[in-house]
């Protein structure tokens, strides 16, 4: 049986048809995020000025951002947890020990007193992001949990609503501490920063992605003006 040549000119029409529903949605996507993005680099500008940038220009291609408030940013002379976002928004945990006694810490935990709990990865010694000296009878050990390896516990810190915290490193000796007010506002100023950086990447990519597809929908609407059946009618 033949096809009658009308039915290619309908689904030309239909495909034409897709293409300028497409072309509205991928507008107002991009109007949505137009409006959003300018407010969401605002909070970012003023939480920035909360904190400062450390990098080495000569050893260091990314710095990072530590909470100006925080005490315990760069120590390795007292057990404490620290806390710093990278330049491309990454959070990073650090668990400093020191003491008489090795540990060989390899995570942490951090726990509610209702029992609710959360745990970062373990980091096995590697002279890295898990290393360990002995200066003068002291024993230093510093791991460092990245991104997915500390969210869970970043996510604990910041749902806190105040409630005591209890750290625990978890090696072959125990060892745990209660967290004070200092590091548990480095930590959600920290959470809040990573979480603002990565909603901007976000919408940067999906405007990105809107524009070049609203661009590629004009050009082949254009290129197929005449595949419309009331122009064959």
């Amino acid at each position: 049986a033949k096809i009658d040549p009308r039915a290619f000119d309908e689904i030309r029409a239909g495909m034409q048809l897709m293409r300028r529903v497409d072309l509205s949605i991928n507008e107002r996507n991009l109007a949505y995020v137009d409006s959003l993005l300018p407010i969401r680099q605002a909070f970012q500008k003023d939480l920035l000025s909360k904190f400062k940038l450390q990098k080495d220009e000569k050893y260091q291609e990314e710095g990072n951002y530590v909470f100006k408030k925080d005490r315990n940013a760069g120590s390795v002379n007292r057990s404490c947890l620290r806390i710093q976002v990278t330049e491309d928004g990454q959070m990073q945990l650090m668990s400093v020990y020191s003491g008489a006694t090795k540990l060989n810490h390899e995570s942490v935990k951090v726990e509610l007193p209702d029992g609710t709990f959360a745990l970062t990865s373990v980091i096995p010694y590697d002279g890295a992001n898990n290393y360990r000296f002995v200066n003068a009878g002291n024993t230093t050990e510093v791991v460092t949990y990245k991104g997915k390896q500390m969210r869970s516990v970043a996510d604990l810190v910041y749902n806190s609503n105040g409630a005591k915290i209890k750290v625990s490193y978890e090696g072959k000796r125990p060892f745990s501490f209660i967290m004070d007010n200092n590091t548990r506002e480095a930590i959600s100023a920290s959470y809040e920063l990573a979480l603002v950086m990565s909603e901007i990447k976000q919408l940067q990519r999906e405007k990105a992605i809107a524009t070049k597809t609203i661009e590629i929908l004009k050009k082949q609407i254009a290129d197929h003006e005449h595949d419309s059946l009331d122009k064959k009618s």
